[in-house]
């Protein structure tokens, strides 16, 4: 099957063909309109085509436009993480490859009259951005899997954590949750599928009990709580459902009884009333509802890079995730920052929720070990990248999960 090119397109001030062959497609940047830079070619690698002057950056394996449908080949990072964060870049790849978007116009290279340019990001003379803001980081491992056979994955994206400050939710006595604050995507890693795969959900309840006399006592309280009037009326009415209480507690126990019951309470030693009269006060012991409690998610993968850039992108999603939990010093280094958190996600191989495993509210990666020798020998490639790595990750959840979080859901839930 022959391989169409498209007609120049521009995106971010640089120029773009896609060329696509059966099912795939690669955007190719090319030099035509704006030229490549040297951080480009350097950042691409063996994906630089000095002949052609033009670079393989991306590829496109899903020709449906799923969630995951565009894969890193010489493209940096950066551009990689707005590639697939932009609904415009997929309109621009979707017209390019003839896959719909009808309504989107652009004109080619050669024109004079650009009709689809997006905002033009600062750069230096080498073409490195000027912005403060950190590039995002866009890791997948492995590298070089099949495309054409649809797969399942973990997506982790990492977020920049915002302070509960609870706003109109403190009038209701509420917080916002974590997923309400719209943390700002900070970088994303797509994994594959790890065997052990679980979740484990747990409620407190604790064993409550309350005997006759405390019982009473609450009684009376309450009622003097909700009497209305001043602390004269209050005080009167304490007497009075006291006294109250007392009688009805009395009648049908015997004085001995409960002589000898206060008798004990009196020398600090409850246990002799059992001594002397062989009964315990009933507990009226109870199972009690005492709050939710926060899951915890635990992964193992194994990391064995088989050429030299997936051992490069091995390390960079390594230390993605020990960059993300570390705390953050102020200026000044008197506070510390809470450091970013993690959305996880599984993924179907049509590029959606997967619809058969739970769903996970943003986490915390409260631990991560890496074992850099994990075969028991120490082993390195000629560059000195390890042959294997062994990363055990423990995330856990800001907030619990509630019934709600269950309605109108067709999916296997939280």
């Amino acid at each position: 099957m022959a391989v169409i090119t498209s007609d120049p397109i521009l995106i971010d001030n640089k120029s773009f063909v896609t060329k696509t062959d059966g099912n795939t497609a690669t955007v190719v940047r090319i030099s035509k309109g704006k030229a490549i830079t040297q951080t480009e070619k350097e950042v691409a690698g063996d994906f630089y085509n000095s002949t052609l002057d033009e670079i393989d950056y991306a590829k496109i394996y899903n020709l449906n436009f799923g969630a995951n449908y565009l894969s890193k080949l010489g493209a940096s990072d950066e551009w990689m993480a707005s590639a697939l964060g932009s609904k415009q870049y997929k309109d621009a790849f979707k017209k390019a490859t003839n896959q719909s978007s009808s309504n989107i116009s652009f004109a080619s290279i050669a024109d004079a009259n650009l009709n689809w340019e997006p905002t033009v990001a600062n750069t230096d003379a080498n073409g490195k951005s000027t912005s403060s803001g950190t590039a995002k980081f866009l890791g997948r491992y492995p590298l070089n899997e099949s495309h054409r056979v649809k797969y399942d994955y973990l997506q982790v994206t990492s977020l920049k954590h915002k302070a509960n400050t609870g706003g109109t939710n403190f009038g209701t006595g509420g917080f916002a949750e974590a997923e309400e604050r719209n943390m700002i995507p900070i970088g994303r890693v797509f994994l594959p599928m790890q065997p052990g795969l679980s979740e484990s959900n747990s409620v407190n309840w604790n064993d409550e009990s309350a005997n006759a006399f405390q019982a009473a006592a609450f009684r009376v309280a309450q009622g003097t709580i909700i009497e209305p009037g001043g602390f004269g009326a209050k005080a009167k009415a304490l007497m009075s459902s006291a006294i109250d209480e007392s009688e009805n507690m009395i009648a049908g126990i015997s004085k001995s009884d409960i002589a000898a019951y206060f008798a004990g309470q009196a020398v600090g030693n409850a246990s002799l009333f059992t001594r002397g009269s062989g009964k315990v006060l009933n507990p009226n012991l109870e199972l009690l509802f005492g709050g939710p409690q926060l899951r915890v998610f635990n992964y193992n993968f194994r990391f064995t890079p088989r050429e030299e850039r997936e051992a490069r992108e091995v390390k960079g999603i390594i230390k993605f995730f020990k960059k993300n939990m570390a705390p953050i010093r102020e200026r000044g280094r008197l506070f510390l920052k809470t450091p970013n958190v993690f959305k996880l996600k599984y993924f179907f191989k049509n590029g959606r929720q997967h619809p058969f495993l739970n769903k996970i509210k943003i986490c915390a990666l409260r631990d991560l070990t890496v074992n850099y020798t994990p075969d028991g020998s120490y082993m390195t490639y000629d560059d000195g990248s390890m042959t294997s790595y062994d990363v055990t990750m423990t995330f856990g959840e800001l907030n619990p999960i509630y019934q709600e979080d269950f309605d109108n859901s067709n999916d296997m839930g939280f």
